[in-house]
């Protein structure tokens, strides 16, 4: 089984946010359901879906933060329609998810990651115009990225032609990370407020 990423950060701005309240319902339903590894409800509690193991946190985090899994097991959520696998529970699969939770999750890939913000003058560093991130490889392979209202990372040629009146500004990855959480709570109450208009 493979662990879901833990991390050291719990709102690192590599972290996934999601905004719509509808696809956190979602999400939070995964997290809740597959094969629970444990006794009761708490931080203690583990769930698998035979493939992935996280804690019964996450839960939590996505309902109220929109702090969502990493990238790949939000991926495989999608393609199972967010509907998880339930293993068959047992001492096997306690065994083999206590081993693997024992073990931890892959290593974090070796990345030279740098966050920049993009302001005009009518704007500040804490309410950008938009987010980037720079991200170099070992090997000196260099991605560049701005943050889109999904809150998901998209290709950029931002650094290569600003605006003429805008500045790019580099700034502590603490500080892409409340950007992020801003924006992630200011867009979900903006979405519950058109669905509560709707009704």
């Amino acid at each position: 089984m493979r662990v879901a990423r833990l991390y050291a950060v719990r709102n690192a701005p590599e972290r996934p946010r999601v905004a719509d309240p509808e696809r956190r319902r979602l999400i939070a339903e995964y997290l809740a359901g597959g094969t629970t590894i444990g006794h009761g409800h708490g931080p203690a509690v583990l769930h698998t879906d035979g493939q992935w193991l996280w804690p019964e946190r996450f839960v939590g985090e996505i309902l109220d933060e929109g702090l969502a899994p990493e990238p790949d097991l939000l991926t495989r959520m999608h393609a199972l329609s967010y509907r998880p696998d339930s293993p068959k529970p047992g001492e096997q699969l306690n065994d083999e998810a206590m081993h693997s939770w024992r073990a931890g999750p892959p290593g974090d890939p070796r990345l030279l990651i740098s966050y920049f913000v993009r302001v005009s003058p009518e704007t500040t560093a804490e309410r950008p115009l938009s987010l980037l991130r720079r991200t170099v490889t070992p090997a000196g392979e260099v991605t560049e990225e701005a943050v889109w209202r999904d809150l998901a990372w998209h290709p950029t040629n931002a650094f290569g032609s600003p605006r003429i009146d805008d500045e790019l500004r580099e700034v502590s990855p603490a500080h892409a990370a409340d950007v992020l959480d801003r924006w992630c709570s200011t867009w979900h109450r903006e979405a519950l407020s058109r669905t509560a208009t709707r009704r």
